[in-house]
């Protein structure tokens, strides 16, 4: 059944548009796009650079011929802060009293200059605890994303951290399928970021995400890596990376130049693995890559053998109909794991 709204996923490298619908147990993709973000977008302050990337955006939907006004907005991890807290069951005042002092103690800047959101992920009655995801974003970021929609002529109807909508696309796919067993019943899901990394973790037990952890090393750490040591431009860099990676037996030694920051990378998937034990969850059965990971060739190859744990990039495209949209974006779904939660408000 067609819906009356579409997805707008404004991440850092691409700005995604997704028009997707539930047929059965499968995903249909009515139109799929997506367009370079402008890198100044989110870190500007100029309104003409805001006009400007509304535009494109509006260029980009005439090209797919996409009439729909109503659109639900996603930012990114990376502009946005995100944690899985377990509180008591209280009422509605004693719970936002709460929250916000839970809040205090993971954001860095003043609450009265931040939009919070808070999401009941669990209700526990039998030790009377909830499951909560509280998500926050700074007020200037979602005011500059609310004059971007008015500029593009577009009615929002929600705006969201990537998390909530990973969290929806996630819990749709993998509930049903079965864990292999009750020891191995966790998957890691590891978002990378332009500029941060997003590490997820869905317990099959409760069908759902319930930890999250983000950390400062991105796609674009490694990339300067590449420009600094070799001396060549972004798009070489960019270049590199997606063909060779951390392939072997290559005329680049990217490898010994990237040896430092995969080791920082490694070391915060470590941390979250330390801290996921600490909570009590189960072993990790599988790990998945995806966004900026579909640049980085054998990224997956590096985590599977640290942690010799299985790791692949996160495929959707056997969750989807087949048609014409979904065969174009073939070998780019992994950009699209956020855009399908966010159609499935």
């Amino acid at each position: 059944m067609a819906s009356n709204f579409f997805c707008l996923d404004l991440g850092e490298s691409y700005i995604k548009v997704a028009d997707i619908i539930k047929k059965g147990d499968l995903f249909e993709a009515v139109n799929l796009g997506m367009i370079e973000t402008d890198q100044t977008f989110f870190r500007g302050e100029s309104e003409k650079i805001i006009e400007k990337q509304a535009a494109i955006i509006t260029k980009l939907l005439a090209q797919l011929k996409l009439v729909k006004k109503n659109v639900n907005i996603i930012i990114p991890d990376s502009y946005s802060y995100n944690q899985f807290v377990q509180m008591p069951h209280l009422n509605e005042k004693e719970l936002l009293s709460a929250i916000r002092y839970q809040a205090d103690q993971f954001i860095p800047m003043p609450l009265e200059e931040i939009n919070l959101d808070i999401e009941i992920i669990r209700e526990d009655e039998k030790n009377n605890k909830l499951l909560t995801l509280i998500a926050a974003s700074p007020k200037k970021i979602t005011e500059k994303v609310e004059k971007l929609i008015e500029y593009a002529g577009l009615a929002p109807q929600s705006i969201e951290t990537e998390i909530s909508a990973v969290g929806r696309t996630v819990s749709e796919i993998f509930k049903k399928i079965q864990a292999p067993s009750q020891t191995t019943s966790g998957i890691l899901l590891i978002n990378i970021n332009l500029t941060t990394s997003s590490l997820y973790f869905f317990d099959h037990r409760e069908g759902l995400l319930t930890f999250s952890f983000n950390f400062n090393v991105g796609y674009n750490l490694f990339l300067k890596e590449i420009q600094v040591n070799l001396n060549v431009d972004q798009k070489k860099a960019e270049e590199l990376l997606k063909n060779f990676g951390f392939a072997k037996n290559t005329s680049y030694e990217l490898q010994t130049i990237l040896t430092p920051v995969i080791k920082d990378f490694l070391s915060e998937i470590q941390k979250a693995l330390t801290l996921l034990k600490e909570k009590g969850a189960s072993q990790i059965g599988k790990m998945y890559v995806f966004n900026e990971a579909l640049r980085f060739h054998a990224v997956e190859e590096i985590i599977k053998r640290y942690f010799a744990i299985p790791t692949a990039p996160f495929d959707l495209y056997p969750f989807f109909v087949k048609n014409n949209v979904v065969e174009s974006f073939k070998n780019q779904l992994g950009f699209f794991v956020s855009s399908v939660g966010g159609n499935l408000r």
